[in-house]
């Protein structure tokens, strides 16, 4: 009986330290002009909304194996990888291509900071004062 009780609540515990939340800033450059919401940012990855402001809307992703662009994908887009390559697939037949992927959080950084009009996630530890916070959103892992 008690080997019963320390696997429940090693399992509990377990599940506790599984579901941590993390917090998703999906930011601009400062300088972008951008002024979108939180639902504007699902369309903007999507392709289904081009323009904030007369701006060109530029969204860039983490390469799909990344932890927080997994998050993204089911907390914003409210799909997941085999949902997406499906999309894709289809508006791809229409000219419309997936946004672009960069390598890592600071390559977003980087690149947010250069181009305007770009949007992409990032966790609090990348941002800084060049960058324009659009949206929070806070995920369980």
């Amino acid at each position: 009986m008690r080997k019963l009780i320390f696997i429940f609540i090693f399992l509990i515990w377990s599940n506790n330290s599984y579901s941590e939340e993390i917090t998703i800033y999906v930011v601009s450059g400062k300088q972008s002009g951008l002024r979108l919401s939180c639902r504007d940012i699902k369309f903007a990855y999507l392709k289904e909304k081009i323009f904030s402001n007369n701006i060109k809307i530029i969204p860039v992703n983490l390469p799909a194996n990344n932890k927080l662009r997994k998050l993204f994908n089911r907390y914003v887009l409210k799909m997941d990888e085999d949902e997406l390559s499906i999309y894709w697939n289809q508006r791809y037949y229409e000219g419309i291509t997936p946004p672009l992927v960069l390598k890592s959080e600071k390559a977003m950084r980087n690149f947010l900071k250069s181009v305007k009009g770009s949007i992409g996630y990032l966790t609090k530890e990348y941002l800084d004062k060049s960058l324009k916070i659009l949206c929070i959103i806070r995920a369980k892992r």
